[in-house]
Formats: C-alpha cells, sequence, structure tokens
C-alpha cells in the first residue's frame, strides 16, 4: 500500500469485489514509517477498514498512526465501534533485551463483547525477531479457521508460533503443525515437563 497511489486503489477495490463475493476479510496494518507519513497511512486504511473482519493492530499503531487514545483494550473496542470489524488483535512484545523477549497478545471479539487473553511466553532467547508478526498472523487465523472462530485458539496459535519464531534464523518459520501443538500443550502445562518434548 505505501509504494504507489496506483497500488493503493487496486487494493481497495480488490478488497471491495471480495467482500462483495462474501470473502472473509483479514488486514494488517503493518505500518513502516520509512515507506509512508502515518497520515497517509491513516488516509489509506480508513478506506479499508468498512471492509474488514478480522483486524491486526498493535498499540503503537492504533496511538501513532489512527491517533488513538485510552488504553490498548479500549483502543481496540474503539475500531470495532466505528467499523463493522469482528475481531480485533493485538500483539504485546516486552524487550528485556535484544536476545531476550516476552511475547503474548490480546484479541477483542465484538460480538461477545470479550477480551482473550493467555499466560504470555516468557524469556524468549531471541534469535532473529524479523517475521514473528506474520507468524503471529497465520497462527491466529489458523486457530481462528480451524475451530469455527473461537477467539482462544487464536490466541494459543498465535502466540505459540510467533514465540517459536523469535527462536529460527530467517524470516519464515519451519514449524509444523503437530511441532506447534505440542509448545502449545507445553505452554498450559504446570509442573514437571518431559525433557523430550522440544
Amino acid at each position: 500500500l505505501a509504494l504507489s497511489p496506483q497500488i493503493r486503489e487496486t487494493t481497495i477495490e480488490m478488497i471491495k469485489r471480495f467482500k462483495e463475493a462474501g470473502t472473509l476479510v483479514s488486514f494488517d496494518v503493518n505500518f513502516r514509517g520509512n515507506l509512508w507519513s502515518g497520515d497517509e497511512a491513516r488516509e489509506c486504511i480508513l478506506k479499508i477498514l468498512p471492509y474488514v473482519d478480522i483486524f491486526f493492530c498493535s498499540e503503537d499503531t492504533a496511538r501513532l498512526t489512527f491517533l488513538k487514545t485510552g488504553t490498548a483494550k479500549e483502543m481496540m473496542k474503539s475500531f470495532t465501534e466505528e467499523y463493522p470489524i469482528s475481531i480485533v488483535a493485538s500483539t504485546q512484545r516486552i524487550v528485556h533485551s535484544p536476545k531476550r523477549h516476552t511475547f503474548g497478545s490480546v484479541i477483542y471479539d465484538a460480538a461477545r463483547d470479550t477480551y482473550y487473553e493467555e499466560e504470555p511466553y516468557r524469556d524468549i532467547e531471541v534469535v532473529d525477531r524479523i517475521g514473528s508478526g506474520d507468524a503471529y498472523i497465520s497462527g491466529a487465523l489458523y486457530g481462528l479457521l480451524s475451530s469455527g472462530g473461537d477467539c482462544s485458539k487464536a490466541i494459543a496459535f498465535g502466540n505459540a508460533t510467533a514465540a517459536v519464531k523469535n527462536t529460527i534464523p530467517g524470516d519464515l518459520p519451519s514449524s509444523n503443525l503437530e511441532e506447534i501443538q505440542t509448545i502449545i500443550k507445553a505452554h498450559n502445562q504446570s509442573g514437571p515437563q518431559s525433557e523430550m518434548a522440544r
């Protein structure tokens, strides 16, 4: 979207056509300040939001690009009040040091007026964080689509997929579904865990 006005026009027209055909539309803001200004991004994205079902937006982007105020949860809910968005997801990363992060997220389901969270993945030994946001989205969408819209599944798969991606070099994760399911199970267990499950 940031590359040219023509790309913006084409993208918006495509989204409209997909929506008219009954497609579920997800959109990740993924703002990059070195490509366009906050004003340009806001002007473009506000034309897209009326067609979005599932919206991915960080707290910083909500504040800086969309000029939102309030808590992260208040800002997430406000998008669903202003647009026909069903679900808003926001990742939460705490950087303890360049190589040690904590990762989690919040999902808001407008139909149920409910926020979903889980215990974050703490003290991840980061090898390469590039691509972890995209990994989160792929996991969250898988969780939603494979469960009929269960936001708790979206949180579980999104957080696990992103956490694992942080430990993998390169911008593409190489984990399969079974590995992610094993990580989710281990994350939700208390007490001793098998040394073999790694």
